[in-house]
């Protein structure tokens, strides 16, 4: 089959086999199929979701219709190095995302229990040992980091940018959103795709993304484990959380508040993570030129001398040339898949029809989950 853009389609197609099974995965939890794994069929059922499909599957399905290397299709990804200080000051607004997040989360609750939505009673387990916390982390925001990044911010958003990188996020963000199969999960994890994919645009690494989406989903875990084991974060927390929702006027003020005073906090972060990952990035390119004109100045030289002697270029300088050609292969390829279409923002009929079809089914699922809490 012929695409007109190889790498769009693809990303498309991958991304519509990962909705396919992970919503059949979906149904067949909710009529009871996996019952008979007990108390492991969540684990089990994370494990096959989110390394399985979003990670191995995204990688390698991505990498075979394409026919780049595994390792070639992780760096278009965007598995880019980032120094010490931007991961510290990637921590430092994954907090402060957490923090929002929760106000945008009621916000939304408030919309949604305004049209009848009944939220379903949280369950809060009377023990939370430490083990638990530790399972917890890996699941709840290890693993997720990793591979809800991965597919979102690695394959879909690099992946349609010759679609132009704005319309790219628009559709990562949404598809990232419905992905949680959630009314619940949609609209906050929506907002914070847009802003973790804005990052890893800006960045050109994926490692920002994923960081900021550990701090947020770590952050819930460790304060749900305080709580419940009385810790003095957790009751601070909870009495923030309590005067929230049960004072409206001093609630209010106090979300008004603090929201302005994080979004402040967050602009000041990302300026000053773009300032230092434009740092990191040149003191690498330096790095990689000064080695690129070492390298060469000595190839020059032996096939200098060598030829001086021979008239023919050693067997070395064959070799070299033929490695550094095989290095930069991949990086032109995939530059030429990715921008061949000059007609940016159209999509090939195939990648419209499957583009949509992920886009319904991911929809119905997540508007079902609606009605049932209307019910």
């Amino acid at each position: 089959m012929t695409f007109k853009n190889k790498v769009t389609t693809s990303t498309i197609f991958v991304y519509f086999l990962l909705t396919l099974v992970f919503v059949t995965i979906r149904l067949c939890n909710a009529f009871g199929l996996f019952a008979f794994m007990g108390n492991w069929a969540e684990y089990v059922f994370n494990i096959v979701v989110q390394v399985g499909l979003m990670l191995v599957g995204t990688i390698f399905l991505f990498s075979a219709l394409t026919k780049k290397k595994p390792k070639s299709v992780v760096n278009f990804y965007g598995y880019k190095k980032i120094s010490l200080k931007s991961m510290f000051i990637s921590i430092a607004i994954g907090a402060c995302v957490y923090v929002l997040n929760i106000f945008i989360a009621s916000f939304f609750a408030i919309i949604l229990q305004i049209f009848g939505y009944k939220y379903s009673p949280s369950v809060e387990s009377s023990s939370f040992p430490f083990h638990m916390l530790i399972v917890s982390v890996i699941f709840t925001a290890i693993l997720p980091a990793v591979c809800e990044e991965t597919a979102h911010r690695g394959m879909v958003l690099k992946g349609l940018s010759s679609a132009g990188k704005m319309k790219a996020l628009v559709i990562s963000s949404i598809l990232f959103g419905l992905m949680h199969m959630n009314i619940e999960q949609f609209f906050y994890a929506t907002i914070i795709g847009f802003f973790v994919g804005y990052l890893a645009i800006v960045c050109d690494s994926i490692y920002p993304a994923m960081i900021i989406h550990f701090m947020n989903n770590f952050l819930n875990v460790y304060f749900s484990f305080s709580q419940a084991n009385g810790l003095p974060l957790g009751k601070v927390h909870g009495a923030i959380i309590s005067v929230i929702y049960n004072n409206f006027l001093l609630g209010g003020v106090m979300v008004v508040l603090l929201s302005f005073l994080l979004i402040m906090a967050v602009l000041a972060l990302i300026k000053k993570l773009k300032k230092e990952n434009n740092k990191f990035a040149l003191k690498r390119l330096q790095g990689e030129v000064v080695k690129e004109i070492v390298h060469n100045d000595y190839l020059h030289r032996v096939e200098q001398v060598h030829f001086d002697l021979t008239g023919e270029k050693t067997q070395t300088a064959i070799e070299e040339e033929e490695m550094l050609d095989k290095k930069l292969g991949f990086i032109c390829d995939i530059d030429e898949d990715l921008y061949a279409d000059k007609n940016q923002g159209k999509l090939s009929i195939l990648s419209k029809i499957l583009l949509v079809s992920t886009f319904v089914l991911l929809s119905a699922v997540t508007i079902f989950t609606f009605v049932w809490g209307l019910l």
